[in-house]
């Protein structure tokens, strides 16, 4: 087709009132792709789907699928999360923004080391969601218009009481539990020589912590070059991730005498001596009933989310399960702490809780029904998907 025969073709109108959305995702092997795609589908929008690379450029071949799916299935609008798909120079950004299609672009990591050098995806068609509201006024700053915050949230058709296997729950459950990454694979695995030395240097008379996240890198891009951007993009996610590892090392340790077992990577095995170390955990097969199935869930939030709460917040209540995590800011806007989760604020704390919700097991259950109700009426995906299109149809319609 011929740059004039698509514009026409895909001048059609957005949003129009009384009909079901019509949304294409960019599909990868992303969770909050499936979780998407599922609960917009229960809400009986029209959904495809588009495969496309984690990494890498905007290639002929997908732009000539892309342009093909457009034409063909006319959507409101495209999703993509956290910019999955999207070239650092522009380029599709370019051609949506020039055939008129709404692009929703849903952050639920960080977007400053995604998106830092790529201000050409800044399109007047472009509308970020993101789930670090610490992150929107960076973004409004290299030119997306009117970034919104909008949290992750908890999938019912994975994590529900109607969900959970009570032969896993009974078989995986633990008294005390972590289910958790350790970092150790991005923090000191998947580093360049190069890039190890710059983290340190980068960490050198500073502590690197959510507040430098949000305050001092912004402030040090600015002053760097261009070409010194990425390196500094590099060296900040790898110190990052050894600050995540360190936080979670020391949580565990604090709370080795109370027996806590923790469900993830075998990388925690040269980095806590004595404690059960089970393995992974089955995303969609066995979490839910691990955490319905334990009596105190426990929760750590990664060093590079300032104020933004993780799915484990959503997904443990919304499981039926209790949950002890840490005070991140966000959390005080979404539940009440001791009423719908529990919350510490240092690891003395989280060990002084988890002490007293083991000992009390109607106490804790009281919580745990409580944080259950509160998911169910407004933190499933489908409630975020229905705060997204009220957006975008209110921008783009």
């Amino acid at each position: 087709m011929t740059s004039s025969s698509l514009t026409q073709a895909l001048g059609y109108p957005k949003f129009r009132p009384g009909e079901a959305p019509r949304m294409l995702v960019l599909e990868s092997d992303y969770f909050l792709v499936r979780d998407v795609i599922q609960s917009a589908r229960t809400l009986g929008w029209e959904v495809e789907t588009l495969p496309i690379k984690l990494e890498g450029a905007a290639e002929a071949e997908m732009l000539k699928s892309l342009l093909m799916e457009l034409v063909r299935f006319q959507p409101d609008f495209l999703l993509t999360i956290n910019h999955i798909g999207f070239d650092e120079s522009g380029v599709l950004a370019g051609i949506l923004e020039d055939y008129g299609i709404p692009l929703a672009s849903w952050f639920v990591d960080h977007p400053l080391p995604i998106l830092g050098g790529a201000e050409q995806n800044a399109t007047s068609n472009t509308q970020i969601f993101c789930y670090e509201r610490t992150a929107l006024p960076w973004l409004a700053r290299i030119g997306f218009e009117d970034p919104r915050h909008l949290p992750t949230a908890s999938n019912p058709e994975q994590f529900h009481p109607k969900k959970v296997d009570q032969a896993v729950a009974a078989r995986m459950g633990r008294p005390l539990n972590l289910v958790a990454g350790s970092w150790f694979q991005r923090a000191r695995i998947d580093v360049t020589p190069e890039g190890a030395d710059f983290a340190r240097q980068l960490a050198s008379g500073r502590e690197v912590n959510r507040q430098f996240l949000r305050d001092d890198l912004a402030r040090l891009l600015d002053l760097n070059a261009p070409e010194h951007g990425r390196a500094l993009f590099v060296a900040s996610q790898i110190a990052l991730g050894e600050a995540t590892l360190q936080s979670r090392v020391e949580l565990v340790e604090g709370l080795k005498s109370l027996g806590i077992v923790v469900y993830g990577d075998s990388h925690w095995e040269k980095l806590v001596q004595g404690i059960e170390l089970p393995g992974a955990v089955h995303p969609t097969r066995e979490l839910a009933s691990v955490f319905a199935g334990s009596e105190v869930n426990l929760n750590i939030t990664a060093v590079q989310m300032p104020s933004a709460l993780n799915k484990r917040v959503w997904d443990v209540p919304g499981s039926g399960g209790f949950l002890l995590t840490d005070a991140q800011a966000d959390l005080f806007e979404y539940f009440e702490t001791g009423i719908d989760v529990a919350t510490f604020s240092s690891t003395e704390e989280a060990a002084e809780k988890a002490r007293y919700y083991l000992d009390n097991p109607a106490a804790r259950d009281k919580v745990a029904a409580r944080g259950f109700e509160r998911v169910e009426q407004a933190h499933r995906t489908h409630h975020r998907l229905q705060s997204m299109v009220e957006v975008l149809a209110k921008r783009f319609g």
